[in-house]
């Protein structure tokens, strides 16, 4: 699969500092480095320089930026309400799991809502995208400088805070909620790629190709009711037979959003 291929790992102009983040992304675990690019120059590339660190494959790249969780911190800064914050109820000192991190958006506003007591533990099961985004997530600060408002210069400070409380987990959701002991965290989230992609989806299309998007079992959503002290909650797209097939009650609201949220009250 176009996930489980191996990934050339490469600098531009590297120096010290550069040098030592290849290291760091070499201890990732389960991560799969190319030493050298193959014959015909397919290989996936990591590319690591000043300005980031890029996946690439021929013309589509991804790469780590708060992107809508700073226009959703801004607005809730603000006092608006936040349609994940209402579907999940997070308050001070609350402990999350994110149980498909993908690019950690919704994870940023939990560590944002639940506090300097709370916690967010991010599963990814890529292992490429969960050392992108653990990397992105220690190096938040980074696109701070480019802030021109006040709003977002404190929505940047607000999120690289909260940053600092998710840590992000390699692992698949189903074993880890298996080894987590019952009622050990306050609420379990899933937001599971879709299996459709929307056309104008597009631009997820390349971390669909790295990413687990598999139907969510009925078993794993029993762990996290085991779990889980409050509530689980799902994120799938607007009349979509998951909410029916997993047990989920579906939350009012977002009438003109092409998702919607269910939960299951514990």
């Amino acid at each position: 699969m176009f996930k489980d291929s191996p990934i050339l790992l490469k600098a531009t102009q590297p120096d010290l500092e550069l040098c030592e983040k290849i290291r760091w992304f070499r201890q990732q675990p389960g991560c799969n480095w190319a030493d050298r690019q193959d014959a015909l120059g397919t290989l996936p590339e990591l590319k690591i320089s000043r300005h980031g660190v890029k996946l690439m494959q021929g013309p589509e790249s991804i790469s780590f930026h708060p992107n809508m969780a700073l226009i959703r911190a801004i607005n809730i800064l603000r006092g608006a309400a936040d349609r994940f914050l209402t579907a999940t109820q997070l308050s001070s000192g609350d402990i999350l799991i994110d149980a498909t991190l993908g690019f950690g958006s919704d994870a940023l506003i939990a560590a944002l809502a639940v506090g300097e007591g709370g916690r967010v533990l991010g599963l990814e099961k890529s292992p490429i995208l969960a050392a992108l985004i653990k990397d992105g997530l220690q190096h938040i600060t980074q696109g701070r400088s480019k802030a021109n408002t006040e709003h977002k210069k404190k929505a940047w400070e607000a999120l690289a805070e909260a940053a600092s409380r998710i840590a992000v987990y390699w692992a698949d959701h189903s074993e880890f909620l298996r080894s987590m002991g019952s009622k050990s965290v306050d609420v379990v989230y899933f937001d599971p790629m879709f299996r459709s992609t929307l056309r104008q989806s597009d631009s997820i299309q390349p971390l669909h190709k790295w990413s687990e998007h598999s139907p969510l079992a009925r078993e794993t959503v029993l762990e996290a009711c085991r779990t889980a002290r409050k509530r689980v909650v799902l994120k799938e797209r607007k009349n979509s037979g998951e909410f029916e097939r997993l047990g989920f009650k579906i939350l009012s609201g977002g009438r003109y959003s092409s998702i919607d949220y269910g939960v299951i009250l514990v």
